[in-house]
């Protein structure tokens, strides 16, 4: 795994995207909380920097922020023929990382991000805070970052990316997720069922049977569809998913329903998700599941950019970049037993758990 504080430079291979690309990262691992809810100020910051710094190199890029749960930095984009320029990225960062932030330039960059952050995704909060707990960078909620970064000021934001460029020792371990059910009050006419579950990390090898288990629960005709909106009509949406992250990682199924239904949708999801575990699917679902995964990773792999963000963290995870290349021939392998097997031991009902 990369050492904390080291930066990781990922650049896109040339002629094979519409528009060249590279990414600078910087891990989150060991920064402080403080550092970890103002990552998005210091890489718009960078970015800025940086952009300015090219043009006054005579080499003009865009640059953008990116922050992921595992690193903070930029990705710069050029058009395919001046992608030799963007190899200079590390230089222009070095020439720029330390300038303090002035006043004017943090109150672009704050309202830039204030502006451009939805709200949509926070459902997600208050599992993945029950499942990592307060410590960890991965229970970082919209709200809290939101209202840390409504009050930061430059000499914050200057701090944390000094933080973030220094040597530090590796943060706390996560704590190990146990399964929890969330109930959201109604809002707009709608409640929420939460499910959170453990996951695995980055470099696991369950990770693609367990994209298939999850892929086969969600989607339009997924297995929670048909029985929570085909079968019994409860639900007005739904979502699941499963994330990995340099340290860990998580499942997550939403579901919208009507007020007072909220019991029905947790047993009908238990009933699911128990089938899920004895292999109670037909085989042509796990086709499927498995046909839409790689069609929407070779779609990523076709972006300069989503290619190089995604090796900075594979890198920063300690993983093999080239991996990503690799991901059609290790989802075309999985076997219905093996989307079983990995149902047991990262969603069933088995793990303990409860209700927040």
């Amino acid at each position: 795994m990369t050492a904390p504080g080291a930066p990781v430079l990922a650049n896109s291979v040339p002629g094979e995207h519409a528009v060249a690309a590279a990414t600078l990262a910087l891990p989150l691992t060991g920064a402080g909380r403080a550092s970890v809810l103002a990552a998005p100020l210091v890489a718009a910051a960078w970015a800025c920097a940086v952009a300015a710094e090219a043009r006054r190199t005579g080499t003009p890029v865009r640059t953008e922020p990116v922050v992921t749960a595992d690193y903070a930095g930029i990705t710069a984009e050029a058009a395919p023929g001046d992608h030799d320029a963007l190899r200079r990225l590390a230089d222009w960062f070095a020439a720029v990382a330390e300038h303090p932030l002035e006043e004017w330039e943090f109150g672009t960059v704050r309202r830039s991000f204030l502006s451009r952050t939805p709200s949509s995704a926070r459902w997600s909060d208050a599992v993945r805070r029950a499942l990592f707990g307060d410590r960890h960078r991965y229970g970082v909620g919209h709200d809290e970052r939101v209202a840390h970064v409504t009050g930061c000021g430059p000499a914050d934001v200057t701090a944390a990316a000094s933080e973030l460029l220094a040597a530090r020792p590796a943060g706390p371990a996560p704590l190990v997720p146990r399964t929890v059910r969330v109930r959201l009050p109604a809002e707009g006419g709608a409640a929420c069922h939460l499910l959170g579950t453990p996951g695995v990390s980055l470099g696991s090898d369950d990770k693609y049977a367990l994209h298939v288990a999850w892929a086969l629960l969600g989607g339009r005709d997924g297995m929670l569809d048909r029985r929570l909106r085909g079968e019994h009509a409860l639900t007005y949406s739904l979502a699941a998913f499963s994330r990995e992250f340099a340290d860990g990682g998580y499942g997550a199924c939403f579901a919208a329903c009507a007020p007072g239904t909220q019991d029905e949708v947790a047993e009908r999801t238990g009933e699911v998700l128990r089938a899920l575990e004895r292999g109670a699917f037909p085989r042509s679902l796990v086709d499927s599941a498995k046909e839409r995964l790689i069609i929407a990773n070779h779609r990523s792999l076709r972006n300069g950019r989503s290619v190089t963000e995604r090796l900075c963290g594979y890198e920063i995870a300690g993983t093999d970049p080239g991996g990503i290349t690799q991901y059609a021939r290790h989802v075309g392998g999985v076997t219905p037993e093996q989307v079983a097997d990995v149902a047991r031991r990262h969603i069933g009902g088995d793990h303990p758990g409860g209700d927040l």
